[in-house]
């Protein structure tokens, strides 16, 4: 511990107090370690950014047990499906060895996902063993407060009684009953924690979006997230962490939000990880494109099965065998399970629909192997044959294909289970993982957010993109991350292609998201400008819940400021800037007259007035320009920092990549007429006309210097007056000003908030 002590404090910034690690931690890590699906004690305690280290960081940033009251709020964000509950269950841990004597988890905002997080976090803290630490309560009611009072009351006496730990249906009227309980118990110096596990759901005011427009007073509140509130003001001394893998809502929060947070950190998955950066960028021979026309619509009904189904049903039976083969049998079975996923649209009658092609598939299939396998393998091995040359190619050390037949007909057809999982009578309730190895689990809305799939293999996705979604609802629809490495050569994933194409882009997405919490990690997240990169495809989040104004810009095609004439001060800067970096890159790069390019030259012969700087590195111009140039107005602002955001994404994909510099009219100040009339007065400040480009017709433009394929900038100077075409009368003399030409081939959706 004293290492991690040593880390911890050179954390900067520092850390509000750093909790300990005692008894209870110690166990449960070692508990954890000994899981056959768990990480080894190492990755646990010990690795950078092991499970105990974000984990002491995390509770460190809330407030101190040893303070009298107050209240914290912190964001804590991982992968999908990349040990969340880990995370928190540490937290737990460590807050039950630092003295505090309260915690609740809002587990989810459906029964299963409820029962799921409840039965992890009995089995992991020891609760269902009758351990000392814990005492459990689901979904208190009015009748259990004398037995919430008399626990409360015996670890305010002696904190190394039970800690009681309270898990509870993120739902109005549970979260209502929960706050009644508490309020009639004395909480005072009762350090507490809550846990909001998938934050972004449902947790937040749905009117936000209301109240940014004025629509609605700002008092408004929906259901959730008002009792969620009042189960806060009923907390004196607590801590309110918010977990999620999709984020977006939480950070366009408005900063007067009641639930906007404080800080943020980060959930580091282990190396056996596999997220959006394996399966879409990587790894792409994993995804499978689903035809159109093999999606059933209302126009386009089908009759029978799609090809692609059956071709992954084909698969998982494969990679079930291959499993049967090869895993470790015994009472405790490391990664018993092998399981595929159909996930269809939400409406349960497509499920319906689904299954019983699964189901009528499989019966033919099974019926069809075990009656013609020792007389005619080699017809059942032409069924599986396409498949097998498909694993092969990115699993090489599969069985041969006999053998995985063998153990098809032996083990997997006798023990498969395709079941329906949704709302609906007919459907299963809870999946038992230990009644048989083999699942094909058929299901939309309970297999989505928050749904652990055991041994995921194959998921089929017949879900189309349906306009622009909601960028954190698409992710949490990727139930097939995880902890697959030792496997990943047998998982497939089947995509329609517009969604396989908004996963990854997605994946940029997320990855800028994580870099600049990082970069932020512990710092106050008010003062973290909301800058995101997202292609036009997808929005950042639900609009209802954004309580920030934010706009969309596109960083392709050119980037232009409109003014860069308001301020003195800034003038001067960026004409010192513009004389310095002509002759920095002119003495540095090579420098060519523009009539060098046919395109370019004057139709009368001789020389250009522009001259070009050729390959600049992209680096370089940041470095000694976009990064230099003082950009003032506040529209502009938001796209310059945009176009910054942009081009240091596209500079972290190709480090090499070059730019062209066009100098116009030799950076000799050409005229432009301000906006209005001459009857605005020269104080007015107003945009140029025409903004930056001359619009000549039937001759060479302003908008024609540039290298096709290529990132250009322009550069040049401004005399600006009020009166057209009277250079004499231009009140603003010599302004830099500057055009960037981005090729549609490297452009940026950003979504961008404006101040």
């Amino acid at each position: 511990m004293s290492t991690l002590i040593s880390i911890l404090n050179s954390v900067k910034p520092p850390l509000r107090w750093i909790p300990e690690q005692k008894e209870f931690t110690t166990d449960f890590l070692q508990s954890k370690s000994q899981d056959p699906n768990g990480p080894s004690l190492e990755d646990l305690t010990v690795k950078d950014n092991s499970v105990l280290q974000e984990a002491v960081r995390i509770l460190g940033r809330c407030l101190p047990p040893s303070e009298p009251a107050g209240r914290e709020t912190g964001l804590v964000v991982g992968y999908v499906q990349s040990g969340k509950t880990l995370s928190f269950e540490t937290v737990i841990a460590l807050a039950r060895d630092n003295g505090y004597g309260l915690v609740i988890v809002l587990a989810g905002t459906k029964d299963n996902l409820r029962e799921q997080s409840e039965d992890r976090l009995k089995k992991d803290l020891g609760i269902e063993q009758g351990g000392d630490h814990w005492y459990h309560l689901s979904n208190p009611k009015q009748a259990q407060q004398t037995q919430i009072d008399t626990k409360i009351n015996a670890w305010r006496k002696n904190p190394a009684k039970k800690s009681l730990l309270i898990t509870v249906l993120k739902h109005g009227a549970r979260l209502a009953k929960l706050s009644q309980v508490l309020k009639s118990i004395d909480l005072k110096g009762i350090p507490s924690l809550i846990i909001d596990d998938e934050s972004d759901q449902a947790s937040l005011n749905t009117h936000a979006n209301r109240i940014r427009t004025n629509q609605v007073p700002s008092s408004t509140t929906s259901t959730t997230y008002e009792r969620i509130l009042e189960l806060r003001d009923v907390l004196p001394h607590h801590s309110y962490l918010q977990y999620t893998a999709t984020p977006q809502a939480n950070l366009l929060l408005a900063q007067t939000d009641l639930l906007n947070p404080n800080f943020s950190e980060l959930v580091t998955p282990g190396e056996a990880y596999t997220g959006g950066k394996t399966f879409f960028i990587s790894s792409k021979n994993l995804i499978e494109k689903i035809p159109i026309n093999e999606v059933p619509t209302a126009n386009s009904p089908l009759t029978s099965p799609p090809k692609s189904l059956l071709k992954a049903l084909r698969l998982f039976l494969l990679i079930a065998s291959e499993h049967s083969l090869t895993r470790k049998k015994g009472l405790i079975s490391k990664d018993r399970n092998r399981t595929m996923m159909v996930h269809p649209a939400i409406a349960t009658s497509s499920h319906k629909t689904y299954l019983n092609w699964v189901e009528k598939a499989f019966k033919g299939l099974k019926k069809q192997i075990e009656s013609s396998h020792t007389s005619k393998l080699g017809a059942i091995e032409a069924i599986f044959q396409g498949e097998y040359d498909d694993l092969l190619k990115t699993s090489p050390q599969i069985k041969p294909l006999p053998e995985l037949i063998g153990a098809m007909v032996d083990d997997v057809l006798d023990d498969l289970n395709p079941v329906e999982v949704n709302g609906t009578p007919d459907a299963i309730l809870k999946i038992d993982w230990k009644a048989t190895k083999y699942w094909i689990l058929v299901g939309g809305a309970k297999l989505d957010r928050g749904y652990t799939v055991e041994g995921l293999c194959v998921t089929y996705m017949p879900r189309a993109l349906g306009g622009s979604p909601a960028a954190d609802t698409l992710q949490q629809r990727a139930r097939f991350f995880g902890y697959k490495r030792n496997y990943l050569g047998l998982c497939r994933v089947f995509l329609l292609s517009d969604v396989c194409e908004a996963f990854s882009e997605y994946v940029e997405h997320e990855e800028f998201i994580r870099t600049a919490l990082a970069e932020h990690r512990g710092k106050p997240l008010r003062d973290w400008r909301r800058d995101f990169i997202l292609n036009q495809m997808l929005k950042p989040t639900r609009p209802n819940v954004v309580g920030l104004d934010t706009r969309r810009v596109f960083v392709d095609e050119w980037m232009v400021p409109k003014v860069l004439h308001r301020d003195a001060n800034a003038i001067q800067a960026n004409r010192s800037l513009l004389e310095n970096i002509n002759r920095k890159w002119s003495d540095t790069y090579q420098r060519v007259n523009a009539a060098t390019i046919p395109a370019f030259a004057p139709k009368g012969g001789g020389l250009s007035p522009n001259e070009i700087i050729e390959n600049i590195p992209l680096s370089a111009v940041l470095e000694d320009f976009l990064l230099r140039i003082e950009v003032k107005d506040p529209r502009d602002a938001e796209e310059h920092s945009a176009t910054l955001v942009a081009l240091s994404s596209l500079l972290a994909k190709n480090g090499d990549l070059t730019v062209d510099v066009y100098i116009l009219n030799n950076l000799q100040a050409g005229y432009r007429t301000r906006e209005g009339t001459t009857s605005i007065p020269a104080t007015d400040h107003r945009a140029p006309i025409n903004q930056y480009f001359s619009q000549s017709a039937n001759t060479i433009n302003d908008r024609s210097f540039f290298t096709p394929g290529r990132v250009s900038l322009q550069l040049r100077k401004f005399d600006l007056g009020h009166v057209v075409r009277s250079k004499d009368q231009a009140d603003i003399r010599d302004v830099a000003w500057y055009a960037l030409y981005v090729p549609q081939a490297f452009g940026k959706g950003l979504v961008v908030e404006e101040r």
